[in-house]
């Protein structure tokens, strides 16, 4: 039954468009298609011309051997071959190491690289030549199968292709760690970031320190919903986990046969829970701890002690002698500075070394990391925070908080790694349809993340030199599965891919292209979001609001419902902007997009608006809110059932709303409709009270309703009262201001639309 419902609903699309070629991504710098195909059958040889070409001629043969039966074996020969497939060595006339050329016709199928790197990139874009069912994980009964006859010639644009992946917040199984590496090497990425320590769990054995496993390793539960949740459940389920070092050998040796190399992060000095719950001799308060459950930023930190260096110089021994890369990463961020500003310790520490800050006192705990690094024959890395207080010699900075510590890091003569998290971090929402799984905020759409340009225009020519490439971030708080993992990774790994690689990038290509790319990770059963395609809905209001539908990347109609109906190909089709809307009332539209490529519809997206009656009206504040923050509250949008996007409420930290709406003339009104909350997935401290009231100069004040926190029921709050008429209208909302978060010290407010009926 299920097939044939498929079937109907493939026939009900069509069948899409059929790419001529293949998609090859990332991107090759030159690629020439010609009109042959070469055919791949029980008959094709398979052959290296040298050594060093084996292990790229045996993976490839047993990639083919396992869908499709042939070639019988990957053979050596001495002498060139004219037929079937043939890998080698040969650097002449390749400037760079990672080269290769690829030069198929119609009898022969030829990969060289200009070294064993360039020739694993070359096997991996001559797999995408293949039809995307070759991807299938179990063998295909076809007696053939033919790819067109190119000429590729290609090599990456940036030394530096990197990506992360966080382990602490939850722990991923070392099968999932060598899947990531084989996705990441079949995007020619050429590092792996992994992230072992954080307050919420330590994963790396260090035989020393049998207790940084043993108990820094086990959290009793996890947080449900978000880090700053007001009245945040807990799930009461154990997370352990953590990596000995023969797995971590095993994970280093298969990246290697890849040609990743595995870049170690030991967060310190903040970030340290898990580290303080095993040896809180190493914290400046000597507390006893647990490994932390909440999400976020806490005060436990390392002392700067010669204890704790001592400490560091054996963890980060071990760390060194299991891991060849050149690199260690050490964090360095996000360090609360209130333990080391109230310890004795650090107060004699900093009049001994004319210390004046918590940033100068973290520059010397850091140089202080760096020399142990140094002493280890590695290079230190550090997130951009290490530039406080004065940047250690030869550290390099991978530049997260945007793009502004690279930059200043480069200008200081430092090598720099890209990582922006408005870019490229992929723990971000991917759209805004409320189907979304939870992420941990803000939006990094597809069409973002393709058009980051990793190389700032401030520098100078020798600056930009030091931009070594960038690197991705999977930030796994919100990421408890493999095939969530999945979901946020893909297609915008395949993006960023064409960022780090491709010299010329071109967006229509890509985009036009994606249906095909996402059938194959299919075919390999990844779990790949189509967010791509979801709507995005927007409203203008003049006499009528008029309602526009439109998405990134499109492969069929726009279906939508003005009734939150459930949205089928019986809905209405979008053709141009609606304006069917009466005024004064509330409207949601939904949509979806009909993917006719992959026979399904998108996510739904949906806007929740209103044409009311302070619509656009002049508004002023005792407080103003945060930059942007005045301009969404009066847009006639609502935000209280949409993912959490800061930008979309009007924001006050610390401050109560005393907002103050004037209409120009007296108008009727008898009822307020606002969001006293963040949007979808966040709840926040509700306000101690609202009140409303009118006047008609701006002086006198009558008030119309009150409501106490017992009565403020969010995110929506409805006030309903007595018809009034005034030229003015004030709205009061007094914030909470009992926090005990040392993370959020000033509670926000977050306030939607003020609708006015």
């Amino acid at each position: 039954m299920k097939i044939v419902l498929r079937l109907l609903f493939l026939a009900f699309f069509g069948c899409g468009q059929v790419l001529a070629n293949p998609v090859i991504v990332p991107k090759p710098n030159h690629l020439v298609w010609q009109n042959d195909q070469f055919t791949l059958n029980k008959n094709t040889t398979l052959v290296y011309l040298d050594d060093a070409s084996q292990a790229s001629a045996e993976a490839l043969h047993f990639w083919l051997n396992k869908t499709s039966g042939f070639p019988a074996t990957a053979a050596t020969r001495k002498n060139d071959m004219q037929s079937g497939i043939v890998l080698q060595i040969d650097s002449t006339n390749f400037s760079q190491d990672e080269s290769y050329r690829i030069e198929v016709s119609r009898q022969q199928a030829r990969l060289i690289g200009a070294s064993k790197a360039g020739l694993f990139y070359a096997v991996e874009t001559f797999k995408q030549l293949f039809d995307h069912s070759f991807f299938a994980n179990a063998p295909v009964n076809q007696s053939q199968w033919v790819i067109p006859t190119v000429q590729i010639s290609d090599q990456p644009r940036f030394a530096y292709r990197g990506m992360h992946l966080d382990v602490s917040r939850h722990f991923f199984d070392i099968e999932f760690i060598k899947n990531y590496i084989d996705w990441l090497a079949a995007h020619k990425f050429n590092v792996f970031q992994w992230h072992l320590t954080d307050d919420q769990g330590w994963r790396i054995e260090i035989k020393k320190y049998p207790k940084l496993t043993s108990v820094g390793a086990r959290r009793s539960q996890t947080v449900v919903g978000h880090t700053y949740d007001y009245q945040p459940l807990f799930d009461g389920k154990t997370v352990s986990g953590f990596y000995s070092q023969a797995q971590i050998k095993e994970v280093i040796e298969y990246a290697k046969a890849r040609h990743i190399d595995v870049i170690p992060e030991i967060d310190i000095p903040g970030h340290s829970t898990a580290l303080l719950a095993a040896y809180p001799e190493f914290g400046c308060k000597n507390q006893t701890l647990a490994v932390e459950d909440n999400f976020g930023i806490f005060e436990p930190v390392l002392c700067p002690t010669e204890q704790t260096f001592a400490f560091l110089k054996n963890v980060y021994s071990e760390v060194a002698a299991l891991f060849p890369s050149q690199y260690i990463h050490i964090g360095g961020d996000e360090v609360i500075k209130t333990q080391w500003l109230e310890s004795a310790f650090v107060k004699q520490l900093m009049t001994e070394h004319g210390l004046s800050s918590g940033e100068q006192v973290q520059s010397y705990f850091i140089k202080r990391v760096s020399q142990i690094i140094k002493q280890l024959d590695k290079k230190m890395i550090g997130w951009d925070e290490i530039l406080e207080g004065g940047l250690a010699q030869d550290a390099l900075v991978t530049s997260w908080r945007g793009e502004e510590g690279g930059i200043k890091a480069a200008k200081l003569g430092h090598n720099v790694i890209m990582s922006p998290y408005q870019y490229i971090y992929f723990d971000a929402y991917q759209s805004e349809s409320s189907e979304e799984p939870k992420a941990i905020h803000g939006l990094t759409r597809l069409k973002q993340v393709y058009h980051y340009e990793p190389i700032p225009k401030q520098l100078t020519q020798g600056q930009q030199a030091l931009v070594l490439g960038a690197q991705g971030a999977l930030w796994t708080e919100y990421i408890k599965t493999p095939r969530h993992a999945e979901y946020m990774l893909f297609p915008r790994l395949a993006a960023l891919s064409e960022v780090l690689w491709s010299k010329q990038k071109d967006w229509q290509a890509f985009n036009s292209a994606l249906p095909q790319l996402i059938s194959r990770y299919r075919q390999q059963g990844i779990n790949v979001s189509t967010s791509h395609y979801n709507p995005h809905i927007d409203v203008s209001f003049n006499a009528t609001p008029r309602i526009t539908l439109n998405a990134d990347g499109y492969d069929g109609a726009l279906r939508y419902t003005l009734d939150n109906k459930f949205i089928d190909f019986n809905s209405a089709e979008y053709q141009k902007s609606l304006s069917v809307f009466a005024t004064n009332k509330i409207y949601t539209v939904s949509a979806k997009q009909q993917l006719n490529s992959l026979g399904e519809f998108s996510k739904r997206s949906h806007l929740t608006f209103a044409q009311h009656k302070a619509l656009n009206k002049k508004i002023s504040f005792v407080d103003a809110p945060a930059k942007g923050g005045a301009k969404t509250i009066l847009d006639g949008r609502f935000a209280f059932d949409q993912f959490y996007d800061v930008n979309k409420f009007a924001v006050f930290y610390g401050n109560n709303m005393d907002a103050t709406i004037d209409f120009i003339e007296p108008t009727a009104f008898s009822k307020i409709v606002m969001g006293v909350d963040t949007g979808r997935h966040r709840q926040l401290h509700p306000p101690l009270s609202v009140s409303v009231s009118v006047s008609n100069n701006a002086s006198d004040w009558q008030e119309v309703i009150t409501l106490s926190q017992e009565q403020i029921t969010g995110p929506l709050l409805t006030l309903s009262f007595e018809p009034q008429k005034a030229k003015y209208l004030r709205v009061t909302v007094i914030n909470a201001d009992n926090s005990q978060d040392p993370q959020i010290p000033k509670l926000p407010l977050y306030i939607d639309e003020i609708a006015v009926f």
